[in-house]
Parts: structure tokens; C-alpha cells; sequence
């Protein structure tokens, strides 16, 4: 018996548990993370330390596991009086389990509904300006301006910190065939949690010769600009006729729930 099949696409180490949890409703996946994430080598000169900031931000998990593992490296701890700020729940459940974080020192978007994001981060940030003088963002090699810009209009002096650098991977042409047969075996769903990681994904279609697959997957992406730019490379395709796309919050549950879904559809 063939089964719905889900392409998992997001980086290495954070396809797992998604993968089970669709197992267990009866789907297969195939975990081919589109971005490579690697570790920037920080001098003396470029590290920033936590002790010098009143609030570190961490844009992503990848984030902070980055830079926990370069602050661990240099024999040093988590300040107690230094607050931790994350963009979505999942970084903030991160942050919690890192070294000498407490966890009422992590603030984030509450709310599982919210976008999780930049703007939803910065509702929670604003009544706490007064108490911010330096903030610290932490984040891969480029990443979106707009949270740092508002920190700043408000004149508080911002450093941003590029802890990793993210690269299109590279899917070899085994795993191309291994995206097609899971097409022709039945519906097939794509997970999109970035603009960047849709363009590598649309790079490696490209290179494999699986147009034909693109423009039949369903899509589950986890923000509106990513739709919004998924949208802009079927035109760039010439795809007529957009396929389903399905937006859901960054929470793996309804993750997990927006994929069942659009491969349950007749």
C-alpha cells in the first residue's frame, strides 16, 4: 500500500519529530532539509558577550544553539540579569533548556495563534523598552532588518551577530527520483518554513528536472511572505494554475495538522 508522502525540508535535526508524528497517522516522509547551516568562526574581535547587552535575541533555534555551543567554547556561563528574547515558541523552548537560562527571563509571543514573528515579538518588547539600552541580535549570515530598525527608532543601540551561515543544499539525483516516486505513488506535500529554503527547494527542482512534480505538490508554509513568495515563483515558473498551498503557525502540531490535511484532500 502506497502512502501520502510528505517532503520535510527544513534543517537538519528539525525534520525528526515531525516525522514520527506523521507516521503515526499513517504518512511517509522524506527528510531533505533545503538550507546547510554552518557555524561561523568568530575571533575574539567579532564574539559579542551576553554580559555586555541588557537583552539577547535569538531569531531562530539554530540561533541559539549556535551560539550557546560558541559561548560554552569559551568557558562561559549565562549572566543572571541579562534577558533573553526569542521570535517564536519554538526558539523560546529552546532557550529554556540551554545552561543557567531561567526560564521567566525568556520572552517571546505567547500566543500558539500568533504568527510568531518579528511584529508579534515586538508587542511583547515594547513596554520594556525603557529598561533596554543595548540589545544584541543573533541570527544567521542575513536575516529580516525590521525588528532591529524599531529597536533603534527608539534609540536603543543594536549589534547583530551572524552566529551561522546558511547555503542551499545540494539534493543529489538519487533523491530526485526519490521525490518522483513518491508522487506517482500518491499525493505528495511540500513543507516550506522560509523564503530562502523555497528558493533552494525551487534551485533543486530546477537542476533534477522536476517541474512537472512542483507544479502537482501540494505546500504547508508556516508564514504569509513565505506563501506570498512561494506564489511568486510558480508565475516564475509558469505555473497557471497554482497549486494548494496551506498556511499554519510554526507550532509542529499544526504543522503536522496543515500536512495530514492537504494530503487528505480528494
Amino acid at each position: 500500500m502506497n502512502l501520502p508522502c510528505v517532503l520535510l525540508t527544513r534543517p537538519a535535526g528539525r525534520n525528526e519529530t515531525l516525522s514520527a508524528a506523521l507516521a503515526v497517522q499513517g504518512f511517509s516522509s522524506l527528510v531533505l532539509p533545503a538550507l546547510s547551516l554552518q557555524a561561523q568562526n568568530l575571533s575574539e574581535e567579532q564574539w559579542q558577550d551576553p554580559n555586555d547587552f541588557d537583552l539577547v535575541l535569538f531569531v531562530s533555534s539554530s540561533a541559539v544553539n549556535f551560539y550557546f555551543a560558541a559561548l560554552q567554547a569559551r568557558g562561559r556561563s549565562w549572566p543572571n540579569n541579562v534577558l533573553l528574547a526569542a521570535v517564536g515558541l519554538a526558539t523560546a523552548t529552546c532557550l529554556r533548556t540551554q545552561p543557567g537560562v531561567c526560564s521567566e527571563a525568556v520572552l517571546h509571543p505567547e500566543s500558539a495563534d500568533s504568527l510568531q514573528d518579528s511584529e508579534a515579538l515586538w508587542t511583547v518588547l515594547e513596554p520594556r523598552l525603557a529598561q533596554l539600552e543595548r540589545v544584541l541580535i543573533v541570527r544567521g549570515h542575513n536575516g529580516r532588518e525590521w525588528l532591529g530598525q524599531q529597536l533603534e527608532k527608539r534609540g536603543i543601540q543594536v549589534q547583530r551577530l551572524a552566529i551561522y551561515q546558511r547555503s542551499p543544499a545540494q539534493w543529489s539525483v538519487e533523491q530526485g527520483r526519490q521525490i518522483r516516486a513518491s508522487l506517482q505513488a500518491g499525493r505528495l506535500a511540500v513543507l516550506l518554513s522560509s523564503s530562502q529554503s523555497a528558493d533552494a527547494v525551487f534551485a533543486n527542482v530546477q537542476s533534477l528536472g522536476l517541474m512537472d512534480v512542483w507544479a502537482r505538490c501540494a505546500y504547508v508554509v508556516i508564514h504569509p511572505r513565505i506563501e506570498e513568495h512561494l506564489q511568486s515563483l510558480l508565475r516564475q515558473a509558469g505555473i497557471t494554475a497554482p497549486p494548494m498551498v496551506k498556511r499554519c503557525t510554526p507550532d509542529d502540531d499544526d504543522i503536522v495538522a496543515a500536512l495530514m490535511a492537504v494530503l487528505s484532500r480528494d
